[in-house]
């Protein structure tokens, strides 16, 4: 580790020094300035703006270079600048990536557990607390909002934090095609575009992209598209209506055992090959947005309708769904005053139509149906949210939510094996707070808050019995999260410096964990209790009018507190490693970009006996490109893009407690791509 991090740093300032040497009558600081941003958090209900929040929220704004010159192909590429949230990215399409903040959504080896995600203002995270972001496309993100500590006071179930992403551009219409292709068969199209009708905005897109993946039986293609118009009605009413669908095909390779990963890391999981395993998916949503404007208050409504449905062959069955999911949200906002807040109502539905199959053959279901239910998720809360401006520079903040789920499951098999019917219901409730300060200390914005969530175990979570039977697991119980955090974020003007630093601690009472059976079957059960403690931080520094130079680092200290088998109590939280670090240079000087950037990450246990981990890595990529070559009537934006320089062989994601020990999803080797933009 020592000599690569001396080649990173060799790097960055091969690539800096140069360009450090102009004259200095180019860096004014006058041009140099950076500002935290007044912009309105979405990802916390319109309550808070960015700069004002008493709570850790990060924002990240893609301009038009990032999204021309970056190849795009998954999300951790985009969120890896942002502190306290770990992706990884399995490369295969199959399971999307494992997403964590704060530790929260560790233990997911599929979709995306215990955060809320948001696209476009429709939620990706349903009433039952799971999401699936294979609708995302990265390519098109404009901008990220993180919250990094629990926020059920504002969505509900399954918010340890919240990732609000948005596609929609700023720009003046443009229309832009995009092609790339790279190593281990990747390919890329896009086409995208903006403008006006009348009164109303449109922003479109679609996108398709597949590969031969860097593993046998990896390979995978999907399709995605999205749709947004808005408006406005007078100067005090705004309609925003939104869509998007994903079609997607892919092959699933599965994990290994530390053998065959140090052996061979590009083979696959000889069962899940043999039995042709993978995912077939479609997914479509729309919603409508309405705001008006009362004058010192808003109110706003939204609906939305998500749909979805899965083909899913794997190694102990076939698994097949269709799911209907929608909802309502009505809220009223003062925002202005010494006293500002707001109340609101918020209203779900799920339904599921499952249908499992003893085995698969060749990708196909294979010998009698095993479970037939229909899985229904009601879900109703109300939430008031209130922040006292004491003074100028002070504010208290306080908030409290209260959810009330009810998960039924209606057994159409009542002559299977275990004779009968096996129909059955769980309800949960949850009251969440939260109360926070924020303090102007002038450069720098000083913030205390503790805040709750609660995170139920999915409809999917449920119908996994034990013994395999229909109905739900009557065992498992909803998880708890209590966080406490203080930080402080702000700019140094005078050296052009931006910075973000919080320290956490989280403790998740009745965790639900899973282990995966030898079959692959994954069973949940609550765990006990875990102490999650860390300091997160974030510093951008503005060297020149050409130049910025971005570094984070993470330490966590995650820890199984209490636990039904005492011999792991004292272990690490497995999936999570101690430390992170990612330093990243960019460039921007005479037409041509150049972003180079180098993540270290510490070995990592996988799992809760902490007999096994994943070996430490060092990430070095490249990204260079031309802002643009004027042919007339359109542009040319060349990029070409390098991912792990070292050839350094690691595990990128791992399967958490996996009974046959196959814990390791190994990451490519080097990896190369080029592409270009045509902008009209």
């Amino acid at each position: 580790m020592t000599r690569r991090s001396i080649l990173v740093v060799a790097l960055l300032t091969l690539t800096a020094g140069p360009l450090l040497a102009q004259d200095a009558g180019e860096a004014a600081a006058d041009s140099l300035t950076v500002r935290l941003p007044e912009i309105t958090v979405e990802a916390a209900r319109s309550t808070e703006t960015a700069a004002s929040a008493p709570f850790a929220v990060s924002i990240l704004e893609r301009d038009a270079t990032d999204l021309a010159l970056t190849p795009g192909r998954s999300l951790n590429e985009v969120l890896r600048p942002l502190p306290g949230i770990w992706v990884n990215d399995r490369h295969h399409f199959a399971l999307g990536e494992r997403i964590s903040v704060r530790g929260v959504g560790y233990r997911s080896n599929f979709g995306v557990r215990g955060i809320q995600v948001v696209l476009d203002g429709i939620p990706l995270t349903l009433p039952d607390g799971q999401a699936f972001l294979d609708v995302v496309d990265p390519a098109t993100v404009r901008q990220v909002e993180l919250i990094r500590s629990p926020a059920s006071v504002f969505w509900g179930n399954g918010s340890g934090g919240v990732l609000f992403l948005s596609t929609e551009p700023d720009e003046a219409p443009t229309f832009r095609a995009r092609m790339q292709g790279g190593r281990y068969g990747a390919w890329q199209g896009l086409l995208e575009g903006s403008g006006t009708a009348g009164a109303w905005r449109l922003h479109g897109y679609a996108s398709g992209n597949g590969q031969d993946g860097y593993r046998d039986h990896s390979a995978g293609m999907r399709f995605r598209g999205g749709l947004s118009a808005a408006r406005s009605f007078g100067d005090d009413t705004a309609l925003r209506l939104t869509a998007a669908g994903d079609v997607q095909d892919t092959e699933n390779p599965s994990s290994l055992t530390q053998e065959q990963f140090r052996s061979d890391p590009s083979q696959a999981r000889p069962a899940f090959r043999d039995v042709n395993a993978g995912k077939q998916s479609e997914q479509a949503q729309a919603g409508a947005f309405l705001s008006h404007d009362l004058g010192g208050a808003t109110l706003s409504a939204s609906t939305y309708y998500v749909y979805r449905s899965l083909d899913n062959p794997l190694t102990f069955g076939y698994i097949t769904y269709d799911r209907n999911s929608g909802g309502t949200r009505i809220a009223l906002r003062r925002t202005e005053g010494r006293l500002e807040g707001g109340i609101g109502i918020d209203g779900g539905v799920q339904v599921d139509d499952r249908l499992e199959y003893a085995g698969t053959v060749d990708g196909a279901p294979d010998g009698g149906v095993t479970l037939e239910q229909q899985e229904t998720v009601l879900s109703g809360s109300a939430f008031s949210y209130l922040r006292f401006n004491a003074t100028e520079r002070l504010s208290v903040t306080g908030g409290l939510r209260v959810d009330r789920l009810r998960f039924e499951a209606d057994d159409a098999l009542t002559s299977d094996e275990f004779g009968g019917d096996d129909s059955g219901s769980r309800t949960f409730s949850a009251l969440s707070p939260s109360v926070g300060l924020s303090y102007d200390a002038g450069p720098a914005r000083l913030f205390a808050q503790y805040s709750t969530a609660f995170e139920t175990p999915t409809a999917s979570e449920l119908s996994n019995r034990p013994g395999g039977r229909g109905g739900f697991n009557q065992q498992v119980d909803p998880q708890r999260i209590r966080g406490f955090e203080v930080g402080t974020r702000g700019v140094w003007a005078g050296a052009n410096v931006q910075f973000d630093v919080a320290v956490f601690r989280l403790t998740v009472d009745d965790l639900i964990t899973s282990s995966r059976k030898e079959s692959g079957r994954e069973v949940y059960d609550n765990l006990g209790t875990n102490v999650h403690r860390g300091v997160e931080s974030r510093l951008t520094w503005r060297a020149t009018d050409f130049l910025e130079l971005m570094g984070r680092y993470t330490v966590s200290d995650f820890v199984i507190d209490d636990a039904p088998d005492s011999a792991i109590e004292g272990n690490q939280v497995p999936g999570i490693p101690k430390h992170r670090g990612y330093l990243q240079a960019e460039v921007n000087r005479n037409g041509w970009w150049a972003r180079v950037s180098g993540e270290a990450v510490s070995s990592l246990y996988t799992n809760n006996a902490n007999d096994a981990e994943a070996p430490s890595y060092l990430l070095m990529d490249l990204r260079v490109g031309n802002e643009g070559v004027d042919l007339g009537t359109s542009t040319v934006k060349p990029f070409v893009a390098i991912d792990n320089l070292l050839d350094e062989r690691y595990a990128s994601s791992v399967v958490i407690n996996d009974t046959g020990e196959r814990y390791y999803e190994p990451g490519p080797g080097i990896r190369y791509s080029a592409g270009v933009n045509i902008v009209f």
